[in-house]
């Protein structure tokens, strides 16, 4: 069952999702046009890293070459991609699940902040459950009428949603 209202997937071009998967199998750059949320188009040639999926939606992970800082970008957004002929050495120091675990697709940064929360017990009561919490710190401290919460999260847009 979702966890929110659920969407239709965006459309994404054809031949759009073979070239990636095509590009991450043999560590090819590619050379894409993006046209962000706001309508602004970019061209840029970008090292692929990992796809991910949030919901409908699929996301690119990728780097600048000679950068060490990843962006993500929505497949569906991509109205040109092309691989080049020139691969490039897969980061070592890259991973997608610790990108993921970071907060990342939270729209973070991967910094951490420490929280402490009180919630009403029935609006929160699956915040205690063992399989559910919002961290492995996660601590649950029960009152009469809520429950007081405290858990090293991902700070991010989407922690402030």
């Amino acid at each position: 069952m979702p966890t929110s209202q659920p969407l239709l997937p965006p459309e994404v071009g054809p031949s759009v999702f073979e070239t990636v998967a095509n590009a991450l199998f043999e560590n090819r750059l590619l050379d894409i046009v993006y046209r962000n949320a706001a309508g602004r188009t970019v061209e840029a040639s970008v090292m692929p890293l990992g796809l991910a999926q949030q919901g409908p939606r699929l996301y690119l992970v990728w780097r600048f070459d000679g950068y060490d800082n990843e962006r993500n970008l929505a497949l569906h957004r991509i109205a040109k991609i092309t691989a080049s002929t020139l691969t490039f050495e897969y980061p070592k120091d890259f991973d997608l699940a610790h990108y993921d675990a970071d907060g990342r697709f939270g729209y973070g940064d991967g910094e951490k902040v420490r929280l402490t929360f009180r919630i009403d017990k029935e609006a929160g009561f699956h915040l205690t459950e063992s399989e559910s919490p919002l961290s492995k710190d996660q601590s649950v401290v029960e009152h009469e009428h809520c429950y007081e919460i405290s858990a090293t999260v991902g700070d991010s847009v989407m922690l402030e949603w």
